[in-house]
């Protein structure tokens, strides 16, 4: 079958040097139909959601719960949004890439090398509950804890990182829609945007979340169909459909073209030099994609206290299953079919393209177009939000209007979100034309951004980090790994050049001296000048715009995330422990995979995939059962559950009663007392005088009489004193 199959193969591509060959494999309309036609449907479908949200549920748009969905979001929908916000176009494109590349170690390293970040960050995740639960952004943290000048250093990295994963999305989508429609890449780069827009104006945060899990639904069921082609459908008219008939097929191919580097040459071994150097630059490169991308630190503010680190562990083990087990699948094949890919095809990400085209024809290229319309649009929404929360909360409300109030804050984020929508396609473009590719820009990245992840690390989780020793150590490690990293290219290959700047090697080199460099430096200054400083900067000095009750822990919250962040500490190093360290030790001994062993590892990536689908389309759904019913009660007619009355003195913020206004106060609703505007700290990031708790106690204090004052009865003020006296205290 082999022999039959290859030399049909070899006919079918005689004479090719690429496998495209110009010739697209769909209609050029059908990309108007995917980019326009699912763009503004699932747009209409957020958008309604977020309607009926209003109208139905009793939420109520605020500023708040714009960019934070108020700080509710349950353990599937976090979980499901982490693995939305970390599916790139890369991790379907490049994953396979690498496969084709280095054989079954390139999907492997893909994975573990970009899932341990999501599962470290967990650990900062509960740092954010416990010390910084006001917060909205990371800068917010950085500012409390070390003022001005380090909060417009990290901004730069930040807004740098958002660019960065914004132009790599709208880069490998365009050039696959290219590849597999015809349409001019700089239009679809123009086009794929603003479908986003649209529901992310309209739902801000929360209805991020709501595209994510539709987005990521639909891309777990394609893989799960892949999946399912290549390994278990049975030998059909390409020789695959059986681990047997791949491990057959990849034996022969390596035979005649072996993987340089590789043990023997085989596609069927973790012993690949090249696959190990990809996970070493992987894994040091996305730390700083994660750490120090807001959109991660949205997703954990958004979290509610319990789901915040669970979010990121369950996210992180799911979103494993879509590199290792996809690239797995069509990377394999693509070697497996002997597929004529042209390096340039490879680097655009078309190998997942073309074994789908091969193996299923016009609809798998189609599955694989709409599978990257989804991860693009369900990754680019949580940029533009994070962009906005940027922009609206650290430049805005730090140092343009710090008396914005919540109406003004939201329309802000708004407009940045429709600027930074209509201008994501341009970077791209830009990029594009002076020829950097999307494996380029994805290695490129931690060189550029690597050196501010120890920093931003240390702002949340050690307190004798200093300013001096967080800025010296992000501006140096960038120098640094910027310089190593020409360098390296003129040792290499003589002179410097976008292609000698991009090969392995180098790549290596400038990402792991920008990465430790930093932390070297950071933690050698901090040692020697401890800042000693108190999480009382980042508890009081980060003001709410407006009050929201889930910003504030408990005695029994702040206990759990206590127990919780022993736990994470376990959690996280174990898992990190065993996706880079044992796991591949474990399969040294093997060798060229045997045939038992390659359908041992082929069944481990099929359980993974579709155990993960399950969980990220069944488990958001069970948890929000209950809003589920309540919301068709609402749609019936059904009066919704009154809450009880409440009197909510809360910690920071306005302080709302349902006491009578004091004089001179509107005649409808409570009486409020603003604290936000005025916030407690200075510009140099220290505490100033009084914070919110003593502007609480003179608020109290002001009011507390001439509420008394106007009860009727001696009983409503018996009633009334042991709430005000117990607020005070």
């Amino acid at each position: 079958v082999c022999v039959c199959v290859l030399c049909t193969l070899i006919t079918r591509y005689a004479c090719h040097s690429s496998f495209f060959q110009d010739e697209p494999a769909l209609p050029l309309y059908i990309a108007y139909v995917v980019i326009l036609g699912l763009g503004t449907g699932f747009a209409v479908v957020c958008v309604a959601i977020t309607v009926l949200d209003y109208k139905y549920m009793g939420t109520v748009e605020t500023s708040e719960h714009f960019m934070s969905a108020g700080r509710s979001i349950k353990l599937g929908l976090t979980a499901t949004d982490i693995v939305s916000k970390w599916t790139w176009a890369a991790t379907l494109l490049q994953s396979a890439n690498v496969a084709y590349k280095y054989g079954i170690s390139g999907p492997f390293w893909y994975a573990a090398g970009a899932s341990v970040q999501v599962m470290l960050f967990s650990m900062l995740a509960v740092q954010v509950k416990r010390r910084a639960p006001t917060a909205h952004t990371f800068l917010e943290i950085v500012r409390a804890r070390w003022g001005t000048a380090a909060h417009i250093v990290f901004m730069v990295f930040g807004f740098v990182t958002n660019l960065l994963v914004t132009a790599m999305l709208v880069l490998g989508g365009s050039a696959v829609v290219n590849a597999l429609t015809g349409m001019d890449t700089d239009l679809a780069a123009i086009l794929i945007p603003p479908g986003v827009v649209v529901y992310t104006l309209a739902g801000g945060l929360k209805a991020t979340f709501v595209a994510s899990y539709l987005h990521t639904v639909i891309i777990m069921v394609a893989l799960c169909i892949f999946c399912v082609m290549v390994y278990l459908s049975g030998e059909d008219r390409t020789g695959l459909g059986s681990p047997r008939a791949v491990w057959d097929r990849l034996q022969y191919v390596a035979s005649i073209d072996p993987v340089e580097g590789n043990k023997d040459g085989s596609y069927l071994t973790m012993h690949s030099a090249g696959g190990l150097m990809f996970g070493v630059i992987n894994i040091v490169g996305n730390f700083g994609a994660v750490f120090v991308d807001q959109a991660y630190w949205q997703s954990a503010v958004a979290a509610n206290p319990s789901a915040s680190w669970k979010g990121y562990i369950l996210g992180g083990l799911c979103w494993f299953a879509i590199p290792f087990t996809l690239a797995t699948s069509l990377g394999l094949a693509a070697n497996a079919l002997s597929l004529p890919l042209s390096a340039d095809e490879a680097d655009a990400g078309l190998v997942p393209a073309a074994a789908a085209l091969y193996m299923m024809g016009s609809g798998g290229s189609l599955l694989i177009l709409i599978m990257l319309f989804m991860a693009i649009t369900s990754s680019a929404s949580g940029e533009q939000i994070a962009v906005s929360s940027l922009v609206a909360i650290d430049v805005y409300r730090t140092y343009i209007n710090p008396q914005a109030d919540g109406d003004m804050i939201v329309k802000v984020s708004r407009w940045v979100i429709f600027i930074f929508g209509m201008l994501m396609g341009l970077l791209a473009i830009l990029l594009n034309h002076i020829g950097i590719g999307l494996g380029w820009l994805y290695l490129f990245m931690g060189v550029l951004i690597g050196a501010a992840v120890f920093p931003i690390a240390f702002s949340i989780s050690w307190r004798d980090c200093s300013a001096v020793a967080a800025i010296t150590g992000a501006l140096s490690g960038t120098v640094l790994g910027i310089v190593a990293w020409l360098v390296a290219a003129v040792v290499q290959s003589g002179h410097v050049s976008v292609a000698t700047l991009g090969t392995d090697e180098v790549m290596l080199v400038g990402n792991v001296v920008s990465l430790l460099s930093s932390g070297i430096i950071c933690t050698v200054i901090s040692l020697i000048a401890p800042a000693g400083a108190s999480w009382e900067k980042t508890t009081m000095c980060i003001t709410l715009v407006e009050e929201d009750a889930h910003a504030h822990n408990s005695p029994e919250t702040v206990a759990a995330l206590d127990a919780a962040m022993r736990k994470i500490v376990i959690w996280g190093v174990s898992l990190t422990v065993l996706f880079i360290i044992i796991w591949p030790l474990l399969t040294l001994a093997a060798g060229s995979f045997s045939l038992p062993f390659f359908e041992f590892w082929v069944a481990i990536s099929v359980i993974w995939g579709f155990i993960a689908s399950a969980i990220i389309v069944l488990l958001p759904l069970w948890e929000y059962r209950d809003a589920f019913v309540e919301f068709a009660s609402a749609v019936m007619g059904r009066p919704r559950p009154t809450p009880p009355e409440e009197h909510d003195i809360t910690k920071y913020g306005t302080i709302t009663t349902s006491a009578p206004a004091p004089p001179g106060a509107p005649k409808e609703g409570p009486a409020e007392t603003s604290l936000f505007h005025d916030g407690p700290c200075s510009p140099d990031g220290e505490a100033s005088v009084g914070g919110p708790h003593a502007m609480a106690v003179q608020a109290l204090e002001e009011h507390s009489v001439p509420m008394l004052a106007e009860l009727d009865t001696e009983a409503e003020h018996d009633d009334m004193q042991p709430l005000i006296e117990d607020s005070l205290a």
